[in-house]
């Protein structure tokens, strides 16, 4: 859509403020808003935005970063293609936007124009790509300092079905309105916990969809009287909640990944690309599980790995390769990246997660470390025989691994690498002072 096409859609939506948008490396949705009248002039011109925008820690302080300083001037650029109404507030839309120089140039350091870049790489190797987020969060009553589970704790049971349907049905009819088609629902096994997740489509897309997912999902709650968390670990002795990120490659209109002579119908490709992420996980998850209260939830016993590991439909493993579908199964072969979370940047994970994969397709890495059980029941040396290795424990351990990868000093540049570990590494800092109880009641309230 373009930019006229998209100022008469909002006119005679009678819209009156459009929100340019773009997100953090906390994974923080942040941006301006404008009246409907400017829209024009903003959509060729952009919106300033100071260079120190990006490089703001989780509690707002902004940390020095050679060019990343309150002198000198960005332009956030709305994307046309991204509009949508917000159909709880339908006097506002939104746009999401890209960062340029002021010489019209993509800033080196914005996370969706570097996830655009990744996806042309893709497919100048000749791949498309479709992926989605397979989100999980908690519902709780109460305001902030008296939180309590929303829902009886029987997972996956009618009585938590029927407890949670007017704000399911509430939900998904908000999220069809601005294209979000769902997939499926379902009651975690978490206290309070629910699953709604979303169809595939391009990485861009897909990206922007968990975006404005997130916010619906929070907004629907509070017309409930609820509050909806995303946060990877917001009860101490409950189950933390991730945010799968499913993907598959294409290639000549079929699935990249499939092959049903394979082991596992995995093809050689798909092999590749596993190779790849198992490769550069250890920094991958400075991108993927990007907080303190990340690695409150990568622990064994979780269903969400604390260990690089692959396996079929274990969910134990970090890479999780699911059973095709018994109807289509040359269409259905994808991968799950289960050592993911909502406090992410989605643009910079679905970039990295992308790049390695790429990575392992370019220089053939086939993956070791195949498992078929949970890899904590195995001894230190039957892992060891398997090429199974920990996972960072803290946050602070994934980010040395991310300053030290090669790949990703390419991929994202100097100066964004400098300043999300530095970011990243203040944060650590700061929670590691606190006790468990604190820190997941704090990121409950953030995300």
């Amino acid at each position: 859509m373009g930019d006229e096409a998209v100022i008469e859609q909002l006119t005679e939506k009678q819209t009156e403020l459009i929100e340019f948008l773009y997100v953090d490396y906390n994974g923080l949705t942040r941006g301006k808003v404008i009246p409907l009248a400017s829209l024009k002039a903003k959509l060729a011109d952009g919106i300033g935005l100071t260079k120190a925008t990006l490089n703001v820690s989780e509690r707002d302080t902004i940390l020095p970063v050679a060019d990343m300083t309150p002198i000198g001037e960005l332009r956030l650029v709305g994307d046309p293609a991204s509009a949508h109404v917000l159909p709880y507030m339908p006097q506002v839309a939104t746009l999401m936007g890209d960062i340029y120089n002021l010489d019209k140039t993509p800033y080196a350091s914005d996370p969706r124009s570097i996830l655009k870049k990744v996806v042309k790489q893709l497919a100048d190797a000749g791949f498309t790509v479709k992926m989605a987020y397979e989100n999980e969060f908690e519902l709780f009553t109460g305001d902030k300092d008296h939180r309590e589970p929303a829902m009886p704790h029987v997972a996956f049971s009618t009585e938590s079905m029927d407890f949670a349907y007017p704000f399911i049905l509430k939900a998904i009819d908000q999220l069809q309105k601005v294209g979000i088609m769902p997939n499926a629902y379902y009651p975690e096994g978490g206290i309070g916990q629910h699953e709604l997740s979303m169809l595939p489509s391009d990485p861009v897309t897909a990206a922007d969809n968990e975006v404005i997912y997130k916010r619906i999902i929070k907004n629907t709650a509070k017309a409930f009287d609820l509050y909806a968390s995303f946060a990877p670990k917001p009860l101490v002795d409950s189950a933390g909640s991730g945010a799968h990120i499913h993907l598959s490659l294409w290639q000549d209109k079929e699935d990249a990944f499939f092959d049903d002579k394979a082991a596992r119908q995995l093809s050689t490709i798909g092999q590749y690309f596993v190779g790849g992420v198992l490769k550069h996980i250890q920094g991958l998850l400075a991108l993927t599980c990007p907080s303190a209260n990340s690695y409150q939830r990568l622990a064994p016993g979780h269903w969400s790995s604390a260990y690089a590991t692959y396996g079929q439909d274990n969910r134990e493993a970090a890479i999780r390769i699911p059973s095709t579908s018994w109807g289509d199964p040359a269409s259905s072969m994808n991968i799950e990246l289960k050592a993911s979370d909502a406090t992410a940047n989605p643009y910079l994970a679905f970039a990295g997660l992308l790049a390695a994969g790429l990575d392992g397709i370019t220089n053939h890495m086939q993956p070791d470390g195949y498992c078929d059980v949970d890899p904590a029941s195995l001894s230190q040396a039957e892992r060891d025989a398997k090429g199974i290795q920990l996972l960072p424990r803290t946050l602070s351990q994934a980010v040395d691994a991310f300053e030290a990868d090669s790949l990703f000093q390419q991929v994202f540049g100097k100066q964004l690498v400098d300043a999300y570990a530095k970011i990243k590494r203040e944060d650590d800092q700061y929670y590691a002072k606190l006790a468990l109880e604190k820190i997941a009641a704090l990121h409950r309230e953030l995300y």
